[in-house]
């Protein structure tokens, strides 16, 4: 019962971050480091993602960082 509750919240918690990383107002510094700590709290889990979904996704991530400064 409690591991269900523990899903379903990683779960909420998954769709609203994803949410929040398409919106270009809640693109901050801080988001991205809620994101980080995400995807390390779930290194287990990304291990069963095919490479290429991983490029696809920082690729799409590096070109999306609003305060991203870009190289002079």
């Amino acid at each position: 019962m409690k591991e269900e509750k523990l899903s379903k919240l990683n779960e909420l918690l998954l769709e609203c971050l994803m949410a929040d990383l398409d919106d270009p107002q809640k693109c901050t510094p801080g988001l991205y480091q809620v994101a980080r700590g995400y995807i390390n709290d779930n290194q287990e889990s990304l291990e069963s993602i095919p490479d290429e979904a991983l490029e696809f996704l920082q690729d799409k991530l590096s070109k999306a960082i609003p305060f991203k400064k870009e190289a002079s």
